[in-house]
């Protein structure tokens, strides 16, 4: 009953240190996307909130 114990070789742990990287540059480029919608969503309100208020202004 002898039972060999090996550990992991190196290839295997470069192509798991590969898929983590792949993995985190993908979440990184999903974050900016997020960031770059939040920020034209912002413009977009405060560009309808300025055109509300001017069309506010002409009714007096």
């Amino acid at each position: 009953m002898h039972t060999k114990h090996r550990g992991m070789t190196l290839l295997e742990v470069l192509l798991a240190v590969v898929v983590v990287a792949v993995g985190m540059f993908a979440a990184a480029a999903i974050q900016l996307q997020a960031l770059q919608a939040a920020d034209s969503a912002r413009r977009d309100g405060q560009a309808v909130m300025a055109t509300h208020s001017e069309r506010e202004r002409g009714r007096r």
